[in-house]
């Protein structure tokens, strides 16, 4: 990403392949978080999150904010408050603002070559280069480049302080960020002549495994993170209890907690004992189905009850739960990827529903008549009600009927 800025007042964080500028009066911490986690998770909801957190969960106490991210050939770009943008597509030349917005415009533009954004008034001054790193701008330019979209391999240094000294430090000049130096290596020491001739080793008894006493390694099952994941973590059966084995006599210092090579040798050459006692099979009680709390109804015409959970994404996958609690998975195209494959989870907690964001890439709109939008904390548990309506993005949304 070629970037030029002009000086100016407003924070400027620039990574390759992301734009993020904030108001003069953002506290230093917030900044210096926004550089720590943007190389880990370079994404639009990573910059919502640290700017929500600082906010006290409320929208309305949001800063003012610009923050562009570049996601493959394409871009997904914000703002709040009276900034503005210039994006270039290969086809077209589109102008956006933050003014006279509820909470942010957001906009996922394909094929984006170079973005232009201003957030105060420059001053006649020439435009300087940078690559990565925290400066004091009033607008900057960036021409898109493929690589932008790739993932760092590395952080981009220590947090860089951001308070008092950088904001008496002159506009046209970069909050310094210091660049970790490697420490050099230690030449290796001589190594000591002696005149006493080397006796060589004698080579290693070979130990024939086969008597080798079993550990929880080699006795574990086969670890299958899909098949985890989907059933949960143990698979229960049902069948006749097993008969303990006699216990071996402990001699020594012997821990009684494993079985030494002759003990195993010595159980191999018993006879196999059988059992006279049949087999018996135990029925298996269903578990009694639970009641239904309401009902849930996509706009793509998907409609199901809430007597479990529900999870709703591109290719949703359900949390550890087996038999009767396994969770409703309902599928939903998105065109755009503004639905991530497990993206809203919705829960009945007793005579009342929740729902929860799976941290989710663009995140999940609250919608209740008479009120203001409210995005939902990933991770966190939202009360819905009757007539709530929850936005996920692309157009597709999920209403709540029928709740107690």
């Amino acid at each position: 990403m070629q970037t030029i800025y002009r000086p100016g007042q407003w924070y400027l964080i620039v990574i390759p392949g992301a734009l993020v500028a904030l108001p003069p009066d953002v506290p230093g911490d917030v900044v210096a978080r926004l550089w720590e986690r943007l190389p880990e998770d370079k994404t639009l909801a990573t910059v919502v999150d640290v700017l929500t957190t600082h906010a006290g969960g409320s929208f309305t106490s949001l800063p003012s904010f610009v923050a562009a991210v570049a996601e493959g050939a394409d871009v997904r770009i914000a703002l709040r408050g009276a900034v503005s943008a210039q994006v270039e597509t290969g086809t077209e030349s589109l102008e956006l603002s933050g003014a006279e917005v509820t909470t942010w415009n957001e906009r996922f533009l394909g094929g984006a070559t170079k973005i232009d954004i201003t957030v105060e008034a420059p001053a006649d001054a020439v435009g300087l280069p940078v690559q990565g790193g925290i400066v004091r701008a009033a607008a900057v330019s960036a021409e898109l480049e493929p690589s932008d979209a790739d993932p760092l391999t590395s952080a981009l240094g220590p947090a860089p302080v951001v308070g008092d000294a950088a904001a008496d430090a002159p506009a046209s000049e970069p909050v310094a960020v210091p660049e970790p130096v490697a420490a050099p290596e230690p030449e290796p020491e001589p190594e000591p002549q002696s005149d006493v001739e080397p006796v060589p080793e004698e080579p290693l008894p070979v130990i024939d495994d086969a008597f080798l006493p079993p550990t929880e390694v080699t006795l574990a099952p086969p670890v299958d993170d899909d098949f985890d994941q989907l059933w949960g973590a143990t698979v229960h059966s049902v069948g006749g209890a097993a008969t303990p084995a006699a216990p071996i006599a402990v001699e020594g210092d012997h821990d009684g907690a494993t079985i030494s090579a002759a003990d195993l040798r010595a159980l191999r050459q018993q006879p196999p004992v059988s059992s006279d006692a049949p087999t018996e099979v135990l029925d298996v009680a269903p578990a009694p189905a639970a009641a239904s709390v309401g009902r849930i109804l996509l706009s793509t015409g998907q409609e199901t009850a809430l007597d479990r959970t529900v999870i709703i994404g591109r290719r949703p996958r359900s949390t550890r739960a087996s038999g009767a609690n396994l969770p409703h998975l309902i599928a939903v195209e998105s065109p755009q990827q503004d639905i991530s494959r497990s993206h809203l989870e919705v829960r009945p907690e007793g005579d009342t529903v929740v729902v929860i964001d799976l941290h989710t890439t663009n995140g999940s709109t609250l919608l209740r008549p008479g009120a203001d939008p409210v995005r939902l904390h990933p991770g966190e548990q939202t009360l819905v009600l009757s007539g709530d309506v929850v936005d996920l993005g692309d157009g597709v949304t999920v209403s709540f009927e029928d709740l107690p």
